[in-house]
């Protein structure tokens, strides 16, 4: 690293800085050298060159060792350098900031110009609170949810009984009514109705009286008796006889097909009105009430023919008896039923419509429940509607309280939702819950918070006071301090360092004792070896003038010989002179020699030359020759091998044929046999189908005159009175068994005659099949004879091609022999030709190469009475091995 030139004579000046100026320029990557001499030049005033190895350092320090205190060091002397005239490098204009990015980044900067133990308890106290709100949120949410998912599954559970209680209702309904279509007067009013087609007025006023009876004690509003024609005979309330009445067509539905109905149905007002039911007007908004309506057929004496229709109906429309008592047995809460009223309008098809309901704040007696209560919002509603059947849940606030709101939608008998039951759970106690676990948590965090700060300031000081008095001993050491050491307290990171801060320290004052001696040693090293390279000079020179003797052919030179490197090298350049001599008068002897045996033996090789060509050419006509006889062998051999393989197929096909028709005739006499059985089992199923429909006509028997029996107990009953209740309760039910097992006898019998018929028609196909599979076997065997000859005249080919593709392969190998002993031949021929051309441009270019080593031999000048040195060369590598070390 060079430093400015105006500071060049003050840093010479200081043995210490030109030291470590050395060792820098030894090793640049010793960054404790270069730390030493920045801090050198530093105090020594030489801020920019300081600067420069400051930068040096940052740069080539990836792990941090020395960068931070080079940093440090470098902004403390920024104030004194001027950074383009100083580092010759160009300042980068910052990027302009947004108002949010200058307050972001003033931010950051405060908090790094903190002092670390300010953030570390910062950060102890952020930590902690956010991690304590953190767990109080989670727990307040975790038991909000739990809660609420344990009101859905309570208010679906209510939902439940809400929903059993209406259907009991229903139930209740039709079992009275069931009763009553049991009863003798009415049976026998409807019955003289369906025959003569009127009743007496004392049948009209026992009819009203038992109907009456019936609507009073079951608090219902409609009761009605319709006859066969779909009229009515008599009804509780207004006297509407002969007037027809049949609800959405129940009544004409019941009679054509005898059974009972139980459903939710939605009456006009009109309807209503003709019949003496008023709707309430409080709270509703329609013109339709919801009714439990059930119909229930009534049969004549005999119990085969429906002759009328027993109605009953309950009006759910300002009702709140069973809802209160729904209520209060489930704790409180809202119950109500809500009717969907169609409407004739694009726009709005129909509108939800409270028929009922309650809301009840607990479960005390002096809390009066208030009725009439409607839903702010329908949603609920309007997804029910859509979703049939389906329990919804949802909240909603009702008079100041929120609720879990839990819907069901109940079906018409036509599946369609008509009316939907209500449910709402209060969330008091589920609130109070919240509120005081909230509470509770928000206690606990504030405790935690306070013992987290409290820790987090002893956490602080017991941290940061062992790193303030490390950065007190740097900064002693920054300053020129070399004899500072840091106090180690503890093995901990602080501590580590600490010892990595003592360990710099000494080596660093190694490094400056070790600077010093290196100094004054390269100072005599140079002084040295000065002289050393003056003295080679001299010694190299003289070499030089005696090799240029040796260079222009004179190998009568001899160098002179000295102590030292350059000595060596001139006693081993005489012994290679020497050398080089005895070689010359060698080659020149051989180089004569080479010459007149090569001129003696050109003729004889070009002659041999000449007749190995000859040769070689007649040898590569036979050749051919041969190889064309081979070539039709192996031709022939080929097709006669190819001719075997197809009539070895040929055979092998015929023989899987016969093999096929063997089974194909074993598979059909199978088949044959199958079918025979099948037929016989066939005609088994259509004796055991005759049996079974005489069973069938036995049980038919036994149904008719088992609902006759019925039909007499029934009598009986009725003429029991009141005893004989549960006697033609029981009557009638054996009665109704009797005919579904009439009904199911006469489905067995249809499916017998049908099974009759197919088993008649599959016994004719398998004749068919039989006939056929016996024509096929004879045409199979036939194939088989076939085949059976062609496998024969195919085994006889094959054995005649054999023998001819064996003798084609034996003379084929014979000629494959004889090709291969001509090719040999043929291959030394050439050999012995090519061998002898090239001996003969051998012995042509040996004479050149005789000739020129002559005149190049005779360049040199070698004294004739000089020893021999066999051994020259090794002594001259090893005289010169021995001086280069």
């Amino acid at each position: 690293m060079s430093a400015a030139p105006d500071s060049a004579s003050d840093r010479q000046s200081n043995p210490e800085i030109a030291a470590l100026q050395a060792v820098v320029a030894d090793n640049p990557e010793d960054l404790v050298a270069k730390f030493t001499l920045a801090s050198s030049l530093e105090q020594a005033g030489q801020s920019s060159a300081a600067a420069e190895l400051y930068q040096d350092i940052i740069a080539q320090d990836p792990d941090s060792v020395f960068a931070a205190s080079a940093q440090k060091a470098l902004a403390e002397l920024q104030s004194a350098i001027s950074a383009p005239a100083a580092t010759g490098l160009t300042p980068l204009s910052p990027a302009p900031l947004t108002p949010a990015s200058a307050r972001w980044w003033d931010w950051v900067n405060f908090l790094n110009n903190q002092p670390i133990r300010r953030k570390q308890t910062l950060g102890f106290v952020t930590v902690s609170v956010v991690s304590v709100v953190a767990v109080a949120v989670s727990g307040v949410w975790i038991a909000r949810e739990s809660g609420r998912t344990q009101l859905r599954n309570q208010a679906i559970a209510e939902l439940a009984v809400a929903v059993t209680n209406y259907n009991g209702k229903s139930n209740e309904l039709e079992s009275g009514f069931r009763g009553q279509s049991d009863n003798r007067a009415i049976i026998e009013t409807a019955g003289d109705y369906a025959r003569r087609g009127q009743i007496s007025p004392e049948q009209k006023g026992e009819l009203r009286r038992i109907l009456g009876n019936e609507a009073k004690n079951r608090g219902i509003e409609i009761a009605t008796l319709v006859g066969a024609d779909g009229r009515i005979l008599a009804s509780a309330n207004r006297d509407r006889s002969g007037d027809p009445f049949d609800p959405d067509g129940l009544v004409a539905a019941v009679l054509k097909v005898p059974r009972r109905i139980a459903t939710n149905l939605l009456l006009p007002r009109s309807e209503l009105e003709r019949e003496g039911v008023k709707l309430p007007a409080s709270g509703l908004t329609g013109d339709v009430g919801l009714m439990r309506l059930v119909f229930v057929p009534v049969f004549d004496a005999s119990g085969k023919k429906a002759v009328g229709v027993l109605v009953g109906g309950d009006l759910i429309n300002g009702k709140t008896d069973q809802l209160q008592q729904t209520t209060s047995s489930l704790g409180g809460g809202y119950t109500a039923i809500y009717l969907w009223e169609e409407v004739a309008q694009a726009e709005a098809p129909g509108q939800f419509v409270l028929a009922t309901s309650v809301l009840q704040k607990g479960t005390s007696p002096t809390v009066e429940p208030t009725f009439g209560i409607a839903l702010t919002q329908l949603d609920l509603l309007e997804q029910a509607r859509l979703g049939t059947g389906d329990n919804l849940v949802g909240r909603l606030t009702l008079k100041n309280q929120p609720y879990t709101l839990a819907v069901k939608a109940l079906p018409n008998h036509q599946g369609q939702p008509i009316a939907f039951v209500v449910r709402g759970t209060p969330e008091t106690s589920l609130n109070s819950l919240l509120q005081e676990s909230a509470l509770s948590q928000a206690i606990a965090g504030l405790i935690a918070v306070a013992a987290a700060a409290a820790l987090g300031l002893l956490l602080s000081r017991a941290l940061t006071l062992p790193i303030q008095r490390l950065r007190e001993s740097a900064q002693r050491l920054g300053t020129g301090d070399r004899f500072v050491r840091a106090n180690v307290t503890g093995n901990d990171e602080v501590g580590e360092l600490a010892r990595t801060f003592n360990e710099m320290a000494d080596r660093m004052e190694d490094y400056t004792a070790a600077i010093e001696e290196q100094v004054k040693q390269r100072q005599q090293e140079a002084e040295f070896q000065r002289q050393e390279r003056q003295r080679l000079q001299e010694g190299v020179i003289r070499l030089l003038l005696d090799i240029e003797g040796a260079r222009q052919g004179d190998l009568t030179v001899e160098a002179q010989v000295d102590a030292g490197e350059v000595g060596s090298i001139a006693d081993a350049f005489n012994v290679t002179l020497r050398s080089l001599q005895h070689l010359v008068q060698q080659v020149q002897a051989t180089a004569n020699q080479v010459r007149d045996s090569a001129i003696a033996n050109g003729t004889a090789v070009a002659e041999l030359s000449v007749g190995a060509t000859a040769q070689d050419r007649a040898i590569q006509t036979v050749t051919l020759s041969v190889q064309e006889i081979a070539a039709a062998i192996e031709s022939v051999a080929e097709s006669a091998q190819s001719a075997a393989e197809i009539a070895h197929l040929s055979r092998q096909a015929a023989q899987e044929g016969q093999i096929a028709a063997d089974r194909t005739v074993a598979s059909i006499d199978n088949i044959r046999g199958s079918v025979a059985d099948t037929s016989k089992k066939a005609k088994r199923l259509a004796e055991s189908s005759q049996e079974i429909s005489k069973i069938i006509n036995i049980i038919y028997d036994i149904s008719e005159k088992t609902n006759i029996l019925a039909y007499n107990a029934s009598i009986e009953a009725a003429r029991a009175g009141e005893y004989g209740q549960g006697f033609r309760q029981v009557a009638e039910e054996v009665r109704q068994l009797a005919e579904q097992v009439t009904f199911s006898a006469q489905e067995i019998e249809q499916v017998i005659s049908s099974i009759q018929s197919e088993t008649a028609e599959m016994m004719r196909m398998m004749e068919d099949s039989t006939t056929q599979v016996v024509a096929g076997t004879q045409l199979v065997r036939q194939t088989k004879e076939t085949l059976q000859g062609l496998a024969q005249i195919s085994l006889e080919i094959d054995d005649l091609l054999s023998s001819i593709s064996a003798a084609t392969i034996s003379q084929q190998e014979s000629s494959q022999r004889v090709t291969e002993t001509m090719q040999e031949v043929a291959q030394v021929a050439q050999i012995t030709a090519s061998e002898a051309q090239s001996v003969s441009t051998a012995l042509q270019a040996l004479v050149t190469i005789a000739l020129d080593l002559q005149a190049s031999a005779s360049r040199f000048q070698v004294d004739k009475s000089a020893p021999e040195t066999p051994n020259l060369t090794s002594n001259f590598w090893g005289s010169l091995s021995v001086s280069s070390s």
